[in-house]
């Protein structure tokens, strides 16, 4: 028999209804616009109980722009690891201002007057560890509100090299076993020594044309030898700068354009040397540190050697020629006046004294030519014909067999 339960025996989390609910706070509308004959006092009151923020919660973006850089670096290492290693080249180069084209938001000076590349470089060598601490350390709330205004910059800059980069191409490590086939089916000769790196360059704006269902003419690819630190921008905005009237030299050979490489690095050091013999102000301390191109801000790189790159670009259609697809042009030369009718589709990086024992070999090895397969229409003629022909047997074995009988 259920006996009657006295109500202060019910806990009071068991009976809501004991709880007496607090009246609710009248919340008045904040006012900012001063009402007649009213001081300034009253209308200011709300602004001046506003409470800042926590310091903790001023970093989440900085916080979310670093995952994303961990998914790319995580995505791929070794070319998310090349990607900064081609920008740190262009950011150290003793003519940066050829280089690093485009600037990053981060440190552009005033309009006009280019980059603030000593502070690039100083917040590049300060912040950036290498690819694999990146992934392996992430960092605490307190250490991204500990950060200065030029570390927060140079980890966005991570961002927008890595992630945040419209304009620069999409870098993917290929095996090294796909070039053999991959310079057969391009109509190029493959390096005598093979390269330390193969990566594939892809465009965002270039995706669109693989929906194009019209047929395209094959289309003639070329080794186009750059020095290292002119990589980024090539490969950003396409241009390459040029004396005026001089050409754009390819070849279908990688030691001749290896050989090219090598005569273009050497170009701006001469014209950065004779440039110091002209000045007579500067000191010999300053030369002595401006002449050295060779040292990278970033150190912390796994390719410690310095590089050499050489690039299959996709040529013009005016240079598709019959002669481009013969066996003959073992020592073919293109010459393309403007660099933008170029399309990057490979990179090729190998260190300087692998690309110095290339250059010696002569003459290489030659296009091996590739031979395609039967088309789509010839292997179903072909299939029909086999059941045909495996049908008409079968009917003769029957027909043999009656005639037996």
């Amino acid at each position: 028999m259920d006996t009657t339960m006295p109500m202060g025996m019910v806990p009071n989390s068991l009976n809501p209804i004991l709880n007496p609910r607090p009246l609710p706070i009248p919340v008045t509308k904040p006012r900012t616009k001063l009402q007649p004959d009213e001081p300034h006092d009253g209308v200011l009151a709300f602004n001046k109980g506003k409470v800042p923020p926590p310091v903790s919660s001023r970093p989440i973006p900085l916080q979310r722009a670093m995952s994303e850089v961990r998914d790319a670096l995580r995505a791929q290492p070794q070319a998310s690891d090349i990607r900064l290693l081609i920008f740190t080249a262009a950011a150290s180069s003793v003519e940066h201002e050829r280089t690093l084209i485009p600037v990053p938001p981060q440190f552009q000076a005033a309009p006009g007057s280019g980059c603030q590349v000593d502070r690039l470089r100083h917040a590049v060598a300060d912040n950036w560890p290498s690819c694999r601490i990146m992934l392996d350390c992430p960092s605490t709330d307190e250490q991204y509100a500990a950060l200065m205004p030029d570390d927060v910059d140079a980890l966005h800059l991570l961002h927008w090299i890595l992630v945040a980069t419209p304009s620069s191409p999409t870098l993917r490590r290929m095996s090294g076993l796909h070039l053999r086939r991959l310079c057969r089916f391009l109509g190029l000769a493959r390096p005598t020594l093979e390269p330390g790196h193969l990566l594939s360059i892809s465009y965002e704006r270039n995706v669109q044309r693989l929906g194009d269902s019209s047929p395209r003419p094959r289309s003639s690819y070329a080794y186009l030898g750059l020095p290292f630190q002119y990589l980024y921008r090539f490969l950003a905005t396409g241009r390459l700068e040029q004396p005026p009237g001089v050409a754009i030299r390819l070849y279908a050979q990688p030691e001749t354009a290896l050989v090219h490489c090598d005569e273009l690095s050497s170009l701006p050091q001469q014209q950065h040397v004779q440039s110091e013999e002209q000045s007579s102000s500067q000191s010999i301390a300053e030369r002595e540190q401006s002449g050295n191109s060779s040292s990278l801000c970033w150190r912390n790189s796994t390719l410690t050697a310095p590089q050499r790159a050489l690039v299959i670009c996709e040529l013009p259609s005016e240079l598709d020629e019959s002669i481009a697809h013969s066996p003959e042009k073992h020592f073919l030369e293109y010459f393309v006046q403007e660099s933008l009718s170029l399309r990057p589709c490979y990179l090729l990086l190998f260190d300087e004294a692998v690309a110095s024992n290339i250059m010696f070999v002569w003459p290489g090895k030659c296009i091996e030519l590739e031979h395609p397969g039967p088309s789509m229409v010839q292997r179903s003629r072909i299939r029909i014909m086999n059941i045909v022909r495996n049908l008409s047997n079968r009917l003769g074995a029957v027909r043999r067999a009656l005639a037996a009988i």
